[in-house]
């Protein structure tokens, strides 16, 4: 249950930053600083699913 909560926040916090992204200022960190951090964390939570399951499905064999 809790690893669910957390992949719902990464997932809404990545969208908010989707929708939140100035292309005009598309460089700027004072802008787009949180755009940035959520793509990162996102990027970041998506190798350590990958690693999970991957771990995970080898354990099992």
């Amino acid at each position: 249950m809790k690893e669910k909560i957390i992949t719902y926040i990464v997932l809404l916090g990545l969208v908010y930053g989707i929708f939140n992204f100035n292309t005009d200022y598309i460089w700027s960190l004072s802008i787009n600083g949180f755009s940035y951090i959520t793509f990162v964390i996102f990027i970041a939570y998506l190798i350590y699913s990958l690693r999970k399951a991957a771990k995970e499905q080898q354990s099992n064999k």
